[in-house]
């Protein structure tokens, strides 16, 4: 039986909208007192502390070197190419790296080549057509398929010539993955794209407003949308507003999951980017009350789980930290019931010390 199988039907499925017993269904009363109870910590308080206070801080200096290594080598070597600069693609730095949400000794970069041509999402009640008019929007003669095609081509071709066919692995649906080297320079996953734009009609208004994002084609011929700008920003204000304590959280959660792997609690991963939207969903003030770290995660994750877990919950209520996209929903790689088994095996991780 899965962890997420035991959890859904076993102790931990309380209270949290999905199959339990049914003296427990919807019962959040008491939900913090049920799992402090369930085991006890793996560590003394002080210990926890002590982890936390290592675990919050990025990547030591000699590895932001070799990242930024990493990426300059890549992106001057595609930058040189006539192909891609004749189609007038612009490098951009994304991902947990360029967030400041990255952990040490599990660092690397994400450089995305974003073509522009334009890949348009209409929400509802948005006439494409008027849209199209009103934006000067036209058709460019090729098929995505074509210029996503080309461009994977490319850039494997020109940093396999470059650097080696061994250290470049091109086998992914989205991202072609520059090995790192020890001491040298770090890993860096190149990501082909497309600038996209989102069409809305703001709430009182007659007139269209565009957001820009990041489409992704995958090899599979599956698209991604992504608003990696916004997210950034977001991300930013949010450390602000917390004191400077919500991507160190996000840091030490992200470490967190490696110790429940570590320890048996978990036996898979849920996406780093998930764990980052689950913190920040937090409101600001529980990250600058006054008492130690191993507190502070603990009444984090509850709060994040009791926030996902609330009854008749409208998953498009929650945003990803980009404030745009749903965090749950059916173009995404994990479920409601995935996020909550995290935070609950989480909180029960940490144990009552």
């Amino acid at each position: 039986m899965s962890d997420f199988d035991k959890w859904n039907g076993g102790i931990f499925g309380l209270g949290l909208g999905i199959p339990q017993p049914p003296e427990r269904k919807n019962d959040l009363i008491g939900l913090g007192s049920i799992l402090d109870s369930l085991n006890e910590s793996v560590r003394r308080r002080s210990s926890w502390n002590d982890r936390f206070t290592h675990w919050e801080k990025p990547e030591s200096t000699t590895e932001t070197i070799a990242i930024e290594r990493g990426r300059s080598i890549v992106q001057g070597i595609l930058e040189n190419n006539r192909s891609l600069a004749s189609e007038g693609v612009r490098f951009v730095p994304q991902g947990s790296f360029t967030n400041r949400t990255n952990v040490r000794n599990e660092a690397d970069i994400d450089l995305r080549v974003q073509h522009p041509l334009l890949r348009i999402e209409h929400e509802a009640g948005v006439d494409p057509a008027a849209a199209s008019n009103a934006y000067g929007y036209y058709d460019a003669g090729r098929t995505y398929a074509q210029i996503a095609g080309d461009m994977r081509s490319t850039i494997a071709t020109e940093l396999k010539a470059s650097l080696g066919k061994i250290n470049v692995d091109d086998s992914g649906k989205k991202a072609i993955r520059v090995k790192g080297v020890t001491g040298s320079r770090g890993e860096v996953d190149v990501v082909p794209c497309f600038t996209l734009h989102h069409i809305y009609i703001p709430r009182g208004t007659f007139q269209y407003e565009r957001i820009e994002g990041v489409a992704i084609l995958g090899s599979d011929g599956t698209w991604t949308l992504n608003y990696p700008d916004q997210h950034i920003a977001n991300g930013r204000l949010k450390r602000t507003t917390t004191n400077h304590q919500f991507k160190r959280i996000v840091r030490l959660v992200k470490r967190m999951q490696s110790d429940m792997i570590d320890h048996g609690v978990i036996t898979e991963r849920v996406p780093s980017f998930l764990v980052e939207c689950l913190v920040y969903l937090v409101e600001d003030h529980h990250f600058v009350m006054n008492e130690d770290r191993y507190d502070r995660v603990k009444r984090i994750l509850k709060r994040s789980l009791e926030i996902i877990s609330q009854p008749r919950l409208n998953l498009n209520c929650y945003p990803e930290i980009n404030g745009i996209k749903p965090l749950f929903g059916t173009r995404q790689a994990w479920t409601v019931e995935k996020a909550r088994w995290f935070l609950a095996s989480a909180i029960r991780h940490l144990g009552d010390c």
